[in-house]
């Protein structure tokens, strides 16, 4: 394996660049440790992502399941948040997503459930790279093979969300909407949703082939072209799907794209408008998503970075919605994960229930500037700067949950703050600053990562 193609190897799965360095072989290998970590003779799910690869990796993942004593359950193309679902729908012991989420088209990798849904924590996550490291697998008899039909998935997928927003209400605001997929699994579902829930849409690339028209990553420099399909359509919103399709990106009617925070801030303040409750997120979220909240005097919850810790956390809590500020929104009582489709059917409720623009939903919330760093440096580093920074700042509170160190400048549970944590795939530390202002979130940054290389 060379520099230029790196493995990613961790708790989530597994991730690399195909025939470089991701493999048939390791893809199997991977799939054998996890129905290692399982019963015997259970059914697992399996899918995968519209990547030209996918495909290949499936039939060889199949074989190993099949080998293993496992019932495969195959979804074929299908989302993330879809095949999570079809988890619990099937009663199955858990899942194998072929996916790299939103890596370009070279990529590929998998992903693991388990048999409520959610993603594997620390502990079930370490098992499996242990017993890959260690090449453990199993052999028994009595596999088989399912095929599940996709009209099948989607009819159960629809359900769950058509059963918790107002179709009737959205069908009566006769919105219309722009939706970019990306070449993805969003693709399969969104279309049929935004019919039920009578939406005019404008659809480009919607083709589920795994070519990305553009980087497949749903940030602002990717969404020109959602922009102008925005304002040749006269649309009312704009939606960015990654490829696995658990993640919105908006953009507004005049073709501007609104940042990730506010896809999960204007469904937090849309559902907390009609169902009180305890809102989940994580640590690297924007201050927005808390206001949202308590613009209903809904208390926040802080975790870890990571679906699973939000997930958990939201289950826990008996949270009325949750979810990451990358356009991320879970509602446990639909779908066990992110869901780019939950997050859509919200926010178009929203418009309708308001009867405002998508620009004038996000004016109405408070707006900060977030800059993220990424820094080489060790575990070590990152706790001597922290020291440093509370010497510099001694009125800082430093949030009690554990993933990194969060400090809130002022003293407060407020911007400004900043948080260093280490990655969990690469021997680097994030650094993500809020303020008011971009020029005062880049300083903060800038001193955070002086104060990191300073120790090289």
């Amino acid at each position: 394996m060379s520099d230029q193609a790196p493995l990613i190897v961790s708790i989530s799965g597994i991730r690399g660049i195909v025939d470089r360095s991701l493999t048939s072989q390791l893809m199997r290998r991977f799939a054998g440790a996890f129905a290692a970590s399982l019963d015997e003779r259970v059914p697992v799910v399996l899918a995968r992502d519209t990547r030209p690869s996918g495909e290949r990796f499936a039939r060889d993942i199949a074989d190993v399941l099949q080998a293993a004593g496992c019932e495969v359950l195959d979804l074929g193309l299908c989302s993330t948040p879809g095949a999570k679902l079809m988890v619990t729908e099937f009663q199955a012991a858990g899942a194998i997503i072929i996916t790299a989420s939103h890596n370009p088209t070279p990529w590929n990798g998998l992903k693991m459930i388990r048999s409520d849904g959610i993603f594997l924590n620390a502990e079930q996550g370490q098992r499996v790279v242990d017993l890959f490291e260690a090449e453990q697998t199993r052999t028994l008899a009595g596999g088989s093979l399912r095929r599940i039909d996709r009209a099948e998935v989607n009819r159960r997928h629809l359900r769950r969300i058509l059963d918790h927003v107002d179709v009737d209400l959205i069908r009566s605001a006769s919105l219309s909407v722009a939706v970019d997929p990306c070449n993805g699994t969003g693709s399969l579902l969104l279309p049929e949703l935004l019919d039920e829930l009578g939406v005019r849409t404008t659809l480009i690339n919607a083709e589920p082939n795994g070519l990305f028209a553009h980087e497949p990553e749903p940030i602002p420099v990717n969404l020109v072209e959602l922009g102008e399909a925005v304002r040749a359509s006269n649309s009312d919103v704009g939606f960015a799907i990654d490829p696995d399709a658990d993640r919105i990106t908006l953009v507004d009617e005049q073709g501007r794209p609104v940042g990730e925070d506010f896809t999960l801030a204007l469904a937090v303040q849309a559902v907390t408008a009609r169902r009180r409750g305890p809102v989940v997120t994580t640590l690297s979220s924007s201050q927005t998503i808390s206001d949202a909240a308590r613009v209903n005097d809904c208390p926040v919850v802080l975790t870890p970075v990571g679906e699973v810790h939000v997930v958990e956390k939201m289950l826990e809590e008996g949270a009325v919605i949750g979810g990451e500020g990358n356009g991320g929104v879970v509602l446990t009582e639909i779908d066990p994960g992110r869901d780019a489709a939950v997050g859509a059917a919200v926010i178009l409720e929203a418009m309708a229930r308001s009867g405002k623009t998508t620009s004038q939903l996000v004016d109405g919330l408070p707006a900060y500037a977030i800059e993220k760093r990424k820094v080489t440096a060790s575990p070590a580093q990152l706790q001597h700067t922290v020291s440093l920074l509370q010497q510099r700042y001694p009125q800082a509170f430093v949030h009690p949950v554990e993933d990194g160190s969060k400090l809130y400048l002022s003293g407060e549970l407020e911007c400004p703050w900043i948080h260093l944590r280490s990655s969990n795939t690469e021997p680097v530390v994030r650094i993500i600053a809020e303020c008011e202002s971009g020029e005062n979130a880049k300083t903060l940054c800038d001193e955070a990562e002086r104060l990191l290389k300073k120790q090289e």
